[in-house]
């Protein structure tokens, strides 16, 4: 407790803005810790604040990025990028691994986790955006099925997206040498009337042409 004398200095300093004149070690703990408890006290709310609006921040941002790569396949593709192929026939495609930056040492790495040994085995190799790779092998290296062996071998082709939540990816169909109004011939054949009725089709490895209907009657 402050006594009557040293709490009638205080009331006159604050007055009148000169100390008085016995300062008593109570006062001079009071002097010093009052400003001191206010400035830490302001300090706790200015970085409470300035980290709650980081959160709120990130938080945000994170669900804009999410929805946009959902909704536009542009965004997606500026955002994560696309898978790529760096191995193809047995061969390693070294200008393919410097633009994702790895190095053969990584992608051996890779291969051997997928029991792959020898990339000579390999047909195509697929850099997926989450840095895990996908590896399809060539026909006399692949596991035999009854299906295969009742089937002439075919050199297989990397599968190919041709249509994404109904938008038609017309880099693909360049590549493949194909044109939209193939695609929509192809589409009809399958009595599919309008790219609004598709969720998704692609070339498959053996030529066969995958659809994927919006409704799909189970």
């Amino acid at each position: 407790m402050i006594d009557q004398g040293l709490r009638s200095r205080l009331f006159r300093q604050d007055w009148t803005g000169s100390p008085p004149s016995a300062c008593t070690g109570a006062y001079r703990t009071m002097r010093i810790h009052i400003p001191l408890g206010s400035i830490a006290a302001t300090d706790i709310d200015t970085e409470t604040g300035l980290h709650f609006f980081g959160l709120v921040l990130f938080g945000g941002l994170t669900f804009l990025m999410s929805y946009l790569t959902l909704k536009s396949r542009w965004a997606k593709k500026l955002l994560e990028g696309d898978p790529v192929i760096v191995i193809k026939d047995g061969k390693i495609l070294e200008n393919n691994l410097r633009k994702r930056r790895f190095n053969v040492d990584q992608i051996m790495h890779l291969l051997r986790e997928k029991d792959v040994f020898d990339v000579s085995q390999v047909q195509f190799a697929i850099l997926e955006n989450d840095g895990s790779l996908s590896v399809m092998r060539k026909p006399e290296h692949q596991q035999l099925t009854p299906k295969s062996l009742s089937q002439p071998r075919k050199k297989p082709e990397v599968p190919m997206e041709l249509v994404v939540d109904g938008q038609i990816i017309y880099e693909n169909l360049r590549v493949l040498g194909k044109s939209g109004r193939w695609l929509m011939d192809e589409l009809k054949k399958r009595q599919v009337k309008s790219l609004r009725d598709v969720f998704y089709v692609s070339l498959e490895s053996d030529g066969t042409l995958y659809v994927d209907r919006r409704r799909d009657f189970l």
